[in-house]
């Protein structure tokens, strides 16, 4: 077989039929055994429509003896054709060192027919005829290791501060719905027709007054807080009356008592008279009931619970209205009579100093030598204050209190209640209990017919 390749130079634009134009630099015409190929553009670069040029003769070109280009099916990715081509492709005429330039539609319109691949903007002869080489993706888009892990290492960082901002915005949140509501004014001179209606006709601004008081109101004891304090009363006047006085007859009896001072612990409505008082402190068998009967009532008579009647036609009314006014008092005083310790600028201070005189003029001559009379006088302090704060946690809840030292009628005639019995006679909304309920029973003395 003989074969003979003839090169040209030969610059020419050729118009592809899918808009594009080839740019031809070079030509080379092969001779097969006198079989003269055309020159045809690859269909590699034409997207499968092989392409023949029409050369002038004038360059020396002699015409083809085969008048068809020799054309190949496309092959499929992969197949062996589609690697080296076929041995009609291999052996045609090729047009080199062109230059593929898309026309102003194909540049405007995306194509359709499937994904965009990038010209070489100068293919050499392999690419042009290996359809493998020109069609292959290229690798440039890969993404090093290194740069990875510093993109996933940002976005690490990024999502830890994201997160970290939603969780302080949800901390921020949730301190403000605890924070305790500050103090809102209401102006008294603007409720008026002209305010805007709140809450069932109520002016806004005082229904919002009316929530910040609700959420500041002090909240209400357990019973079992309320009766530790009250036994606890009970109990220390109890040991100091066996601490601090004497059951001697002939001191006793050597001893008058100070009416003046009887006078001034009986008063209210004290449940027997101060003869009979006077009486049951002169007896040596009788003398220790009726010196805590007359600690507890000194002390316990003086607590105002707010519970006197008022708006005798609406009783329940008048105690709603007692109830809330109690704590509202309750939480405007906490910072005066709240703490447990008494200062020098506290209003009890003065009551309880005059209880404290009518105290120990009555129970001094009663008093045991043995102790230092500074002490007993102390003691006897600390109960009056005792029973002071005691009274301050029972005027300040929204249940109605009271204490009964009516003497029960199954007790028999000798019996004397020496210390009171507490009863809830309202509830936490300031509605009465049908039935009182007794918290701390009455303390009886029996045996006192000869007396009473």
């Amino acid at each position: 077989m003989s074969q003979s390749i003839k090169t040209f130079d030969y610059t020419t634009k050729v118009a592809l039929p899918n808009g594009g134009v080839f740019t031809v630099t070079k030509v080379t015409q092969t001779n097969i055994n006198g079989n003269i190929l055309p020159v045809v553009i690859p269909e590699s670069s034409t997207n499968g429509t092989p392409v023949v040029l029409s050369i002038p003769s004038s360059l020396g070109f002699q015409p083809s003896t085969n008048g068809k280009p020799a054309t190949t099916q496309p092959a499929k990715p992969g197949s062996p054709s589609s690697r080296t081509g076929s041995p009609a492709s291999r052996s045609e005429s090729s047009a080199s060192s062109v230059t593929k330039t898309p026309s102003p539609a194909s540049r405007s319109k995306p194509s359709t027919s499937g994904p965009t691949q990038s010209p070489n903007p100068s293919p050499t002869r392999n690419n042009l005829n290996n359809p493998k080489n020109s069609n292959e993706p290229s690798n440039s888009n890969n993404i090093s290791s290194g740069a990875a892990a510093g993109i996933g290492v940002g976005c690490a960082i990024a999502g830890a501060l994201i997160a970290a901002f939603i969780v302080w915005l949800l901390m921020r949140r949730s301190r403000r719905s605890r924070r305790p509501a500050r103090t809102e004014s209401v102006r008294l001179n603007g409720l008026t027709s002209a305010g805007k209606s709140g809450h069932g006709g109520m002016p806004s601004d005082v229904s919002s007054a009316a929530a910040v008081v609700e959420r500041n109101l002090p909240q209400p004891a357990d019973d079992q807080a309320i009766s530790g304090e009250i036994s606890r009363l009970r109990t220390l006047i109890k040991n100091h009356a066996q601490s601090y006085y004497h059951s001697n007859p002939a001191r006793a009896s050597a001893t008058g008592i100070d009416q003046g001072a009887l006078g001034a612990i009986a008063m209210g409505n004290m449940p027997i008279i101060t003869s009979t008082l006077t009486t049951l402190l002169s007896s040596p068998s009788t003398r220790m009931s009726a010196i805590r009967f007359c600690i507890a009532w000194t002390a316990i008579s003086r607590i105002d619970l707010g519970c006197e009647p008022g708006m005798r036609d609406d009783p329940q009314t008048h105690m709603a209205f007692i109830s809330k006014w109690r704590t509202i008092s309750a939480a405007l005083l906490q910072r005066t009579y709240g703490s447990g310790s008494f200062s020098s600028s506290d209003p009890r201070n003065r009551n309880i100093n005059n209880a404290l005189e009518a105290l120990n003029s009555l129970l001094r001559p009663y008093a045991d030598g043995q102790h230092d009379d500074k002490e007993r006088e102390r003691k006897l302090e600390e109960i009056m204050r005792r029973a002071a704060r005691f009274g301050f946690l029972l005027f300040s809840q929204p249940s109605t209190w009271n204490f009964d030292w009516e003497t029960p009628q199954n007790a028999g005639r000798g019996a004397l209640v020496i210390f009171p019995a507490l009863l809830q006679i309202g509830d936490d909304t300031g509605k009465k209990s049908p039935m009182p309920r007794a918290l701390e029973e009455q303390e009886l003395v029996r045996g006192l017919e000869k007396y009473l």
